[in-house]
């Protein structure tokens, strides 16, 4: 079946495309088999949603959304918001924020924390168009 204007769960045989799309936006260098130990390790996992948008059966765009729980309740992560830079500026970001918001409504959870680089200026003009806050908390980050 053609997957087309869709936003589903990514496949294993989309895991080229993906690790494309990651290398493109991020320069992220993932090798392909990490990438595939890690759908591997994520591909059954409820709180994790890796989710791709196709147009003629192609991916052109991905999020993640990670489900957290904490004593407190439960929070949502989303990472690697990615579109296909011939496909920016047509919605497609906007549908794969949209269906992760979907998603953490279902699972009762009423703070998304989205992380973003300081040089992503247009994502983070789509992040305020959504509703997201950028003065409310601050992420420390330590590589280890």
């Amino acid at each position: 079946m053609k997957r087309d204007n869709i936003v589903s769960k990514i496949e294993e045989k989309d895991l080229e495309q993906l690790q494309q799309i990651l290398k493109d936006v991020f320069n992220n260098n993932i090798s392909y088999e990490k990438m595939k130990n890690l759908y591997k390790i994520t591909k059954d996992n409820k709180d994790i949603h890796v989710l791709g948008y196709y147009i003629n059966d192609n991916l052109v765009g991905t999020v993640t959304l990670n489900i957290l729980t904490f004593p407190s309740g439960k929070d949502a992560t989303i990472w690697d918001l990615a579109i296909k830079d011939e496909y920016r500026r047509l919605g497609i970001a906007t549908k794969l924020m949209n269906r992760a918001e979907e998603i953490a409504k279902k699972e009762h959870i009423t703070r998304i924390w989205l992380f973003s680089g300081f040089h992503r200026k247009c994502a983070h003009e789509l992040y305020r168009k959504l509703g997201y806050d950028e003065n409310k908390d601050k992420a420390f980050v330590k590589n280890i």
